[in-house]
């Protein structure tokens, strides 16, 4: 018959999950010994072997040369002569692999092999892509691909294959987050982060909404504050000039005065009221018998009046009573 070419291998994601890329495949072991098995069976005799492999694409291709000596090998030959035998399968020991989100295809579930070598390959029932993939460790026994203990080990970089199984760790913890069973379908995953999303545009614009509130009732604070400060100043200014007319600050120490009424206006107040109104030394001495400044005693005078009359040496005298006009005077005690 004449040969017959077989697709050896694809890049379309096989049943187990995976995909295995041709350009990573090392076929320099398949092209010193390109046996032909069945079933991917090495414990019987080859039924043929492969000429002409060749990349085209994305695909490995090759032709089947059957043992036509061989009664299993013609037996099979003439099936696929029939039409009945079509597919072909690659056998091969992984390398590395990759979870490169750039690498991933719909449906895929684990990473992508970048780098293998190509051991054998076989006429399969089914196609390489199609369940009849087969790898072998190191020890050339072939692995179990539909035991999902075999493909996590497989993909784990503790084995010494740089691969990790992060769809499926990352869907056991999405599911867990979203207070889901792991078995749960992809439909009941997506309404509840379309919940999630719905639920953070409703806090967003709310939290707007907030913020705009809390900025024009901030303005209205301010406002009020500017107001209250403004009046409360103009009092100060009132109660100070007050007590300068009747004597009882001096008009230098009113700055020092609107200061403390600034910081405290309450107790600054207090302070002032505490000050009695001064007679005035002219009305002293109008009152008094001997007529002279000398009668009249310090304690009634302002500061200003004892540093005229010339008494500041008699009013030091007496440090305390000297603090006490000072301060009237200045609304700071003296250095």
């Amino acid at each position: 018959m004449p040969k017959k070419t077989f697709i050896l291998h694809d890049e379309t994601v096989n049943t187990q999950g995976f995909r295995m890329l041709t350009s990573g495949a090392d076929l320099s072991v398949f092209e010193n010994n390109p046996v032909m098995l069945l079933n991917h069976d090495d414990w019987n005799m080859p039924i043929g072997r492969w000429e002409n492999i060749r990349v085209e694409g994305t695909r490995i291709l090759a032709d089947a040369v059957f043992d036509e000596d061989d009664e299993r090998a013609v037996a099979v030959m003439g099936k696929v002569e029939r039409g009945f035998l079509k597919s072909a399968s690659i056998g091969g020991w992984p390398g590395k692999s990759s979870d490169d989100p750039s690498l991933m295809l719909p449906g895929q579930t684990y990473p992508t092999m970048v780098t293998w070598t190509v051991r054998e390959a076989s006429i399969c029932t089914i196609g390489s892509n199609h369940n009849a993939l087969a790898l072998y460790d190191k020890e050339n026994k072939r692995m179990d691909l539909n035991d999902k203990g075999t493909l996590i080990k497989l993909f784990d970089t503790a084995s010494g294959i740089h691969v990790s199984h992060k769809n499926e760790t990352q869907m056991t913890i999405l599911t867990g987050l979203l207070k889901l069973s792991d078995n749960a379908s992809e439909q009941a995953i997506a309404d509840e982060v379309r919940k999630i999303i719905r639920l953070r545009d409703e806090l967003q614009a709310e939290n707007a909404t907030l913020k705009t509130e809390k900025e024009a009732l901030s303005s209205k604070v301010q406002a009020f504050e500017k107001k209250e400060k403004d009046v409360r100043k103009a009092d100060a200014i009132a109660l100070v000039d007050k007590a300068i007319k009747e004597g009882r600050l001096d008009a230098k120490g009113k700055d020092a005065w609107m200061k403390m009424f600034d910081a405290n206006f309450d107790q600054a107040k207090e302070q002032l009221d505490a000050i009695p109104p001064r007679v005035s030394v002219t009305q002293q001495i109008q009152t008094s018998p001997s007529g002279g400044t000398g009668s009249v005693k310090l304690a009634d005078m302002a500061f200003s009046e004892i540093v005229k009359a010339d008494r500041l040496k008699e009013l030091k005298k007496d440090g305390e009573l000297y603090r006490q006009k000072f301060f009237e005077a200045y609304g700071k005690y003296p250095a």
